[in-house]
Order: C-alpha cells, then sequence, then structure tokens
C-alpha cells in the first residue's frame, strides 16, 4: 500500500477517520490502556464524537493490577469526564511473568490470594467478566450495534513501533480491518502517526496523559522505550523496570512481595534473565545446564525432547602433537607474553598453562600503528 499524501497534517486526517465511521451510524468504543496512544485516540474520538453529535465516547478498559504509577490515576480521570461512558472490567487472567521460571503466570486479582497481598485493588465501579481472552474484550455481545451496523474497536496502533504493524496495515488495506471472530473490526485512527506527532498533539491540545511518562523520562528513558505495559511480560521491560524501582521504591516493593523473580531482575538486569555461558563452556553444555539440570520440571521435559544427540568426544591426551601441530597452523599458540586462553579439551592437552591476553578497547591501537593514522579515512585513538 503505498503512502498517499492528502493535504492534511495527521491529526485532522485521524479526526477525518473517525468521523466517516460515526457517520456511518456504528458502535465505536476505544480501547484504553492508560498509555498515550490509547490516550490520543480517546481524544481524537471525543473530537469527531462532538462534531456529528455522538457524545458521550464509550470507552473500555481492562485492569492489569500491576502498572506503573500514575496509570491507574489517569484511567480514573478519564472515567469521571462527562463526555466519557468508562467501562472498567477486569477478568482474573493470567499474565507471564518471564522472570520466575519455576512459576511463569502470576493471575491478575488472584481470587485464590487475599485481597491484602494484591498490589492494589480495582475501584469500587469495575466489574469482573468471565472471558480471559482479550479479544473477547469488545464483542457484540457486550456492546450491541444498531441493526445493519457494525461494532469498531479503536486500538491505538501505530506502524513506526514495528514492520509487522506495518505489514498488518498493509495487508488489510488501510486503517479499518475484517470482522473478527466474535464480529468485531478494529480501526486504527492514528496508525501512520509518529512518537513526536503523539506528544506535539498531547502538548498543544493541552490534553491529559500518563504522568509515568514524565518520571521515566527525567530518570533517563530513550523515547522509543516510553511505554505502559505490565512489566514482568518481556525481557525488553527490565530497563524501565530498574527506572520504576528507583522512581516508585513503596509500589516496586509490593511488586516484589507479589512476584518473584521482579527483584533479581531490577537488581542484575538481563543477566538474571538470559542464559550465561560460563568459561570452557560449550554452548551444549550450557543449554544442559540452563535447560536441564537446572531448570524447573516443565522446562526439563521440553528440553530433552528438543536436544539433540550429541556423539562421545574423545578427549585428547596432555601434550598430544596432533593437537599442537593444529594450533601451530592456526596460530593459536605464541609467546608467553601474548598467549591466549584457551579451554576445553584443548587447554588441557596443553604442556603449559596458558596466559589470558590483554583486551584493548575497541578503537585503541598500540603506539607502534600510530602512523596508520596518515591513511585517509583511517582514525586513530592515542592509547
Amino acid at each position: 500500500m503505498p503512502r498517499l499524501y492528502t493535504g492534511r497534517d495527521v491529526f485532522d486526517e485521524a479526526v477525518h477517520r473517525m468521523v466517516l465511521v460515526y457517520e456511518a451510524g456504528h458502535r465505536v468504543v476505544v480501547s484504553f490502556s492508560g498509555g498515550k496512544d490509547s490516550g490520543v485516540c480517546l481524544e481524537v474520538c471525543l473530537e469527531a464524537a462532538r462534531q456529528t453529535g455522538r457524545l458521550p465516547v464509550e470507552v473500555i478498559m481492562r485492569d492489569e493490577e500491576i502498572m506503573f504509577p500514575g496509570t491507574f490515576e489517569y484511567a480514573e480521570r478519564v472515567a469521571s469526564r462527562k463526555d466519557v461512558q468508562f467501562h472498567w472490567i477486569y477478568a482474573c487472567q493470567p499474565i507471564i511473568n518471564c522472570f520466575n521460571r519455576a512459576a511463569p503466570y502470576w493471575w491478575v486479582f488472584d481470587p485464590a490470594l487475599p485481597p491484602e497481598a494484591w498490589v492494589r485493588r480495582p475501584p469500587s465501579f469495575a466489574y469482573r467478566i468471565t472471558e480471559m481472552d482479550i479479544s473477547r474484550m469488545t464483542t457484540p455481545d457486550r456492546f450491541p450495534p444498531d441493526p445493519g451496523r457494525q461494532l469498531f474497536a479503536v486500538i491505538g496502533l501505530r506502524v513506526v513501533e514495528s514492520r509487522g504493524r506495518r505489514y498488518g496495515v498493509h495487508s488489510s488495506g488501510g486503517y479499518l480491518t475484517k470482522p473478527n471472530r466474535y464480529g468485531t473490526r478494529n480501526c486504527r485512527p492514528i496508525f501512520d502517526w509518529e512518537d513526536g506527532d503523539v506528544w506535539r498533539a498531547i502538548h498543544v491540545n493541552g490534553w491529559d496523559y500518563n504522568t509515568a511518562y514524565n518520571t521515566l523520562f527525567r530518570l533517563g528513558a530513550p523515547s522509543k522505550f516510553l511505554r505502559i505495559a505490565p512489566p514482568t511480560m518481556a525481557a525488553a521491560g527490565v530497563p524501565n523496570l530498574q527506572l520504576a524501582a528507583r522512581a516508585w521504591p513503596l509500589w516496586f516493593e509490593r511488586v516484589c512481595k507479589r512476584l518473584d523473580g521482579v527483584r533479581a531482575a531490577a537488581n542484575y538486569g538481563m543477566r538474571a534473565v538470559k542464559p550465561q555461558r560460563r568459561l570452557d563452556e560449550s554452548w551444549e553444555d550450557c543449554f544442559d545446564r540452563v535447560c536441564i539440570r537446572e531448570a524447573p520440571a516443565w522446562i526439563q521435559e521440553r528440553a530433552g525432547k528438543a536436544r539433540p544427540a550429541r556423539p562421545a568426544l574423545k578427549r585428547p591426551a596432555p601434550g598430544d602433537p596432533a593437537v599442537l601441530h593444529l594450533l601451530r597452523e592456526h596460530r593459536m599458540l605464541e609467546k608467553a607474553d601474548g598467549s591466549v586462553l584457551l579451554g576445553g579439551p584443548v587447554r588441557d592437552a596443553l604442556p603449559f598453562q596458558p596466559v589470558r591476553r590483554p583486551v584493548r578497547r575497541a578503537g585503541v591501537l598500540p603506539a607502534g600503528l600510530r602512523e596508520m593514522g596518515r591513511i585517509p579515512g583511517f582514525r586513530v585513538r592515542a592509547p
């Protein structure tokens, strides 16, 4: 789908898209998450509803219990607006906790726990639904449209966030999708907005937004990481989780009591989440250790099926002439002051203990190579 320049800016174009949907008589429900994109979608729908006389705007939000402080406060301010009809729901659905291998899921407002063990409680006007699938949050059964009309769920999808989203808009042929299996169509009015467009619209129009963005930005979070979502769903959320531990210590303590593994991720970063290959350990040995010997039972079962059969390796004897010849051919043996560190069977086959080679920083060359700086295009930094 090639780009089409209409002569209007992205704000006017987004409002125009929603005006067309409202004028057609369809029922529109905004999917709200407390983030900047869904907030902008709500403001765009409010503007279009004013122009077409379709106020109030219906909004639905599924409570996830654990979100950065400021998110649900923003949602409560939106719910109190007179031009908004807010549906605050919760489903007690499972959410991934990638920081705990033994229990990789936790349940929102877990009924098996006392409410005091939750990080927070839903507001009094929230109501529970039985459907845990997020695609069943907005359905014609819950929001029946008029006869001959359709139900549209407005979502804050933007194509700059991933190539898959761009392909999705391309395959659907525009900002409207086909009905899903429940009969609901998605509407993506801000699909062509960039980050700067979102923040400029909020600033110029004086719109309300989630103040958690201000806190994360002041603590140094890059703009591409300014996202509001449950912090345990992916390892990519570790940097923001570490910032949240500094920004909201009381909230962070409650999250750590609620979910195992969160404190380790905040203290040690990606090393607490991703496997680390040890010195003198092959990737096969690392797989056996991380996914079988030290893994929970459910990971052992799956990893055992995926592990390929490896033939037994014959360990060379110390000082094997064949090994020494191979190392000399590949220039892996040097003098004692410049020898390399070898691991595994090769190291044990040597008649001496190799010494670790000093590692230089990238871009720093020895003094003997400073003359390379005279070559055009070759930049040298003094050590």
